[in-house]
């Protein structure tokens, strides 16, 4: 068995770290982003089919309607890989509680 000194410096340093959810921030992210994507796309699509030709201020909205989506995807995107990360984090969290005994009903259950 390792030494319980250094799990339970180990611990202190993952469980600080785990404590921290960026996932959480990017995912409401993507989906504020995924909203205002789909409201100025239909807002571009409404003024695309009542013009003949599009108003000057269509194209500035398209432009910022494809960063919307490119944000919105980016942020997902990054918000999945912190997510594996924090959860990688977290079930090495409860294996070292459960070594060191701080959590005695985990120890059973396993």
């Amino acid at each position: 068995m390792p030494d319980p000194a250094a799990l339970q410096k180990e611990l202190a340093v993952l469980a600080a770290g785990s404590r921290e959810r960026r996932s959480v921030d990017l995912f409401m992210r993507a989906a504020l982003g995924g909203f205002c994507w789909a409201v100025l796309g239909g807002v571009c699509g409404k003024l695309l089919w009542d013009s003949a030709r599009p108003p000057l201020f269509f194209w500035p909205l398209l432009l910022l309607d494809f960063m919307l989506l490119w944000d919105a995807l980016r942020s997902y995107r990054q918000g999945r890989t912190d997510l594996r990360r924090e959860l990688k984090l977290e079930a090495r969290v409860r294996e070292l509680r459960r070594e060191l005994g701080i959590d005695p009903r985990l120890s059973s259950a396993a």
